[in-house]
């Protein structure tokens, strides 16, 4: 008897079918690649001027510290810890958010179902770069905008300060879960926990550091700034006079491609 050879029919794909395959493939691996290889933000303040500059875009590597501990003076990208760690939260800049965490579903961290909206919402705490100065154990105090860290001065030549007024220790308005930490330029002495750090931005008189929402978690810190790819912007704050009128709209210096910067690797 001969056997019948039975023709195998391969069926073609759909061609909605192959798309919808490419966009959940692609999809896939840039969620992969943002998450746990590198990312790209821009610079938005002037707290870590000169070393970083409004409009600075950056490329940062998250794998750093996967394989590596933090070291002092590492500049760090992190997320910001007064931010909401899931959308619809109450935060002290927005005590009564329109929309409630109710309305939300997580799908997988960070995309989130809008339920009110009928959307999907990608949420993340911001990503904020600044220097660490304290490392676990360690005992900060800044006295006279001077930074001590267990009682020995730390001064380096890229920190800067464009305000001349020095505010007293007990005329600060610095608070850690009710605590009275003194002001921006009196502040402390803390004792750095395990697992945390004390960050601090360069231009210290402009940056929202430690020294306003405390330690930094080890868990919140995501990668390293790699190298600038592209910078456009206005010249640095020189003077907290001039940073004043820049933010009231009374000044507006020409910004400019920062050709010089470009591929500048940290």
């Amino acid at each position: 008897m001969f056997r019948k050879k039975i023709k195998k029919i391969k069926r073609k794909k759909n061609i909605i079918q192959e798309y919808v395959e490419a966009i959940l493939f692609a999809f896939v691996v840039a969620f992969i690649i943002k998450n746990y290889v590198f990312q790209n933000f821009k610079i938005p303040s002037s707290s870590m001027e000169s070393t970083m500059l409004i409009g600075d875009y950056l490329y940062g590597d998250r794998l750093k510290y996967y394989f590596s501990e933090p070291q002092r003076e590492d500049i760090v990208i992190f997320q910001y810890p007064a931010d909401p760690p899931e959308p619809g939260l109450p935060t002290v800049e927005n005590p009564q958010p329109a929309i409630s965490r109710d309305n939300y579903l997580l799908l997988i961290k960070p995309v989130y179902w809008d339920k009110y909206n009928k959307k999907i919402i990608w949420h993340q705490k911001k990503n904020v770069v600044k220097r660490v100065i304290g490392m676990p154990g360690d005992t900060i105090q800044i006295v006279n905008k001077k930074v001590f860290i267990n009682g020995v001065p730390f001064i380096r030549d890229y920190e800067q300060h464009i305000d001349r007024v020095n505010i007293p220790y007990d005329k600060g308005n610095l608070y850690w879960n009710g605590e009275f930490m003194g002001s921006r330029d009196n502040f402390g002495p803390v004792v750095v926990p395990d697992a945390k750090y004390f960050v601090m931005g360069d231009n210290r008189d402009v940056s929202a550091d430690s020294r306003y929402w405390g330690f930094l978690d080890r868990y919140d810190i995501t990668g390293r700034p790699l190298f600038i790819f592209f910078s456009y912007g206005e010249p640095p704050i020189k003077s907290y006079t001039e940073l004043l009128y820049r933010q009231r709209g009374l000044i507006a210096p020409a910004g400019r491609i920062r050709w010089e910067r470009m591929l500048h690797f940290y």
